[in-house]
């Protein structure tokens, strides 16, 4: 199944594209901005490209892909009634559902690998100064966010509306996460909606650690009350048909 559904990904180049290119475009586009590479008292001595530009590429694609991506695929099945053939068939329909998951959680991976290897070679980035609050923030991170898109996955019965929930899911979190505006530059009250969003906080933790920084512990109990909360929401609410 994973096979297949990897071939179905790959044929449409619509998805493919949008999903490398748009992370990858950003940091190129931004980390050829003069002075975006340099040492700014902005971002606490570190370059803005470490330190925001390199983890908004990253908290980008995990959130299009478990916003809109996932859930528009799987409600774009309910449908057409493929899940429900799929489950008078011996293929389980919990394998189409695995299957999604890892094909989009690989294409994920596969950009976020892009990302720090274009961005090291070709622009001098630096990496994480804090590796294992890194790796803690990503791995929870993208938990949370792919949880919230199971959600919408598991309520919406057809894949535009799939797709409209998760515009209106990803686009408010990237003003209010700290995305178009960096979240230091929001009022007072905001910068705490900001720590506590899926999507911010999987940003703002990431920035944290990249700079070599302890991710906040409010940032690290919202994505875990995410995960649980929404896993145990599109586990409960899932419709095959």
């Amino acid at each position: 199944m994973t096979a297949v559904e990897t071939k179905l990904f790959l044929r449409d180049p619509g998805g493919p594209i949008l999903v490398f290119g748009l992370p990858l475009g950003l940091l190129l586009v931004f980390g050829l901005m003069p002075g975006i590479r340099e040492p700014s008292a902005e971002f606490g001595g570190k370059s803005a490209l470490d330190t925001f530009i390199a983890p908004m590429s990253i908290t980008l694609v995990l959130a299009m892909m478990a916003l809109t991506t996932l859930p528009n695929t799987i409600a774009t099945y309910r449908e057409k009634g493929v899940l429900r053939r799929l489950a008078a068939s011996p293929v389980s329909p919990t394998g189409v559902l695995t299957a999604q998951l890892v094909v989009n959680l690989v294409a994920a991976f596969a950009v976020v690998l892009l990302v720090f290897g274009i961005g090291m070679l070709a622009l001098g980035m630096s990496g994480p100064e804090n590796l294992p609050g890194f790796l803690l923030s990503l791995v929870l991170g993208t938990a949370a966010l792919f949880s919230t898109g199971l959600v919408v996955a598991a309520l919406a019965s057809t894949g535009r509306t799939a797709a409209g929930v998760g515009s209106v899911l990803f686009f408010p979190m990237l003003a209010l996460g700290g995305v178009w505006v960096p979240k230091e530059k929001l009022p007072a009250f905001l910068q705490g909606v900001a720590d506590v969003l899926p999507l911010g906080a999987t940003l703002n933790s990431l920035r944290a650690a990249w700079a070599g920084n302890d991710p906040r512990l409010l940032q690290l109990i919202a994505l875990g009350v995410c995960l649980a909360v929404c896993g145990s929401l599109a586990a409960r609410f899932f419709r095959w048909s």
